[in-house]
């Protein structure tokens, strides 16, 4: 039998933690809506006013991530780079692999899609045969490896697939949930969901056929 996977545990994991907060929601929509029946004017025009600085400064955020090169995904020469983008960053998600690593470029692909859904970070790619330096630093044995660094320090670091699906049958959602929920370098992981809520309909659909 195989092994469970990273991913099988981690979604094991969330179903469970999904259903106790299922609990907590219904107790806190409760207790909102009691809030929202003594709400006054001046409560909501707080509330409206609280909401238009927050998204100011969403907006200002994304602007600040695109001037720092968030939104692609971009190719890393030098150590030299590497070193300033995770000094520029917050959280920095980077593959090593080679030009001719079929993985490595099916990997770049998810990446790269990532890239432009998720400005919260910053996604690079180095050639491991350019950067002897830093693959040996970083302790780099297997490609594709994705280091994420966090804080301008390493935070976590994928060698090879066998974290996401050792067969390599995996999708962009699957590696946006492992970077969301175990990682903790993207914010949310709405393709993931999205991909599960076909995948469940695709499954609906066959069990009405039958």
């Amino acid at each position: 039998m195989a092994q469970p996977t990273m991913m099988d545990v981690m979604q094991c994991q969330m179903n469970e933690m999904a259903a106790a907060a299922l609990l907590q929601m219904e107790a806190a929509v409760d207790a909102e809506l009691d809030k929202v029946d003594n709400m006054t004017e001046d409560d909501l025009s707080k509330i409206r006013a609280r909401r238009i600085e927050e998204m100011k400064k969403r907006q200002s955020e994304k602007e600040d991530w695109k001037s720092q090169g968030h939104g692609s995904m971009t190719k890393v020469t030098d150590q030299k780079e590497f070193f300033e983008a995770c000094k520029n960053s917050e959280k920095v998600v980077c593959i090593f692999t080679r030009e001719s690593n079929r993985w490595g470029q099916i990997m770049k692909e998810h990446l790269t899609n990532l890239a432009q859904r998720h400005l919260e970070a910053r996604f690079i790619w180095v050639d491991a045969e350019n950067a002897p330096f830093l693959t040996d630093k970083l302790n780099i044995f297997m490609m594709p490896t994705i280091v994420c660094v966090k804080g301008n320090k390493v935070h976590k670091q994928h060698n090879g697939l066998d974290d996401i699906d050792g067969t390599g049958k995996y999708s962009a959602g699957m590696l946006e949930y492992l970077l969301h929920a175990y990682d903790e370098m993207l914010d949310e992981s709405p393709l993931y969901e999205q991909e599960k809520r076909d995948e469940e309909e695709e499954l609906a659909e066959l069990d009405l056929d039958d």
